[in-house]
């Protein structure tokens, strides 16, 4: 999810047309990597047996995930300093493999045939959202006040369905439209431009890949939780 932006209140050497490019094709490069590798080790997961059932049963696994994606974000928020220096690959690193401790303890509890079609839905839907972000005449990147409290609404359903499961299907339907909203965003943020109040800083490629990359895997496991629901 989004949590890093520059205001673009003074000139900027990341005006420049080529270099805006070459900061966008360095985030496509790292998000289609982080998501090959994400891809790998929930298939695995998903047809082999042991690792399949080894997730069944201890799917704690998936919230130490949460843990360690959670404590990323607070970092790259309150010290995006660090996504500066060489330990950077590192942070990436763990965070991918975090997401994908998420994603497989997500998808072992589906058939594979449902992972399929959420992985075929989510695809058209992401691709929707980034030719509406970038062509939409409308910008989303100061909707911040928004898009906190739509958070706030979300986590707190979530609370709630732990107690009353019959609203599970609400919840998954706003965590569906959140991390759309969160997509849209984080495309803008990235093509920056003078048509939107925030961009990302140049050399705050990698933490722009994360974020986009964080929120096509949470994107994915909404989905796939309310096609669940659906087929149920």
């Amino acid at each position: 999810m989004p949590c890093f932006s520059t205001d673009r209140r003074e000139p900027m050497y990341f005006e420049d047309v080529r270099s805006r490019r070459v900061f966008i094709s360095r985030v496509l490069m790292i998000v289609a990597i982080n998501l090959i590798v994400t891809t790998l080790i929930m298939t695995y997961c998903i047809f082999h047996m042991g690792a399949r059932k080894f997730l069944q049963k201890h799917w704690y696994i998936g919230l130490v995930g949460l843990l360690v994606i959670t404590m990323i974000s607070i970092l790259m928020c309150c010290c995006s300093f660090l996504f500066r220096t060489p330990c950077k690959y590192i942070l990436l690193v763990i965070y991918v493999l975090a997401h994908a401790a998420v994603v497989c303890c997500a998808a072992v509890k589906y058939h594979p045939r449902l992972i399929f079609i959420a992985v075929g839905s989510c695809a058209g839907i992401v691709v929707l959202l980034c030719l509406f972000a970038r062509f939409a005449p409308c910008d989303f990147t100061g909707c911040w006040i928004f898009v906190f409290v739509f958070s706030l609404v979300v986590m707190i359903m979530g609370i709630v369905t732990i107690f009353i499961p019959s609203v599970r299907i609400a919840y998954v339907s706003l965590g569906v439209l959140l991390f759309c909203l969160y997509v849209v965003i984080d495309i803008q943020l990235i093509l920056g431009g003078t048509s939107h109040q925030s961009e990302f800083d140049e050399d705050d490629y990698v933490i722009a890949a994360m974020t986009l990359y964080s929120d096509f895997v949470f994107l994915f496991i909404f989905i796939l939780d309310l096609i669940g629901l659906l087929d149920d």
